[in-house]
């Protein structure tokens, strides 16, 4: 199945260009996307995704179509 990716310029996401349709797997998660482009487990946390305008989890199924936009919030102070 095809969804859209895009994510912040500072996210780097192996094989994947930003703002790109990406074929997947069915049943495939979030986090099994963000496996695929080899971010690790232990970085994936600091990862919001936002699918179809709502924040998800990373265990958020993917579905046909799926908008998935991969924030990652900055601090500072």
């Amino acid at each position: 199945m095809k969804i859209k990716v895009t994510y912040v310029g500072f996210l780097k996401l192996e094989g994947i260009k930003n703002k790109s349709i990406v074929e997947i797997d069915e049943a495939s998660t979030v986090s099994d996307l963000l496996n695929r482009c080899k971010v690790r487990e232990s970085h994936q946390r600091f990862i919001v995704p936002i699918v179809n305008g709502k924040q998800k989890e990373l265990s958020y199924m993917l579905q046909q179509d799926d908008d998935l936009f991969l924030h990652l919030p900055m601090g500072g102070g």
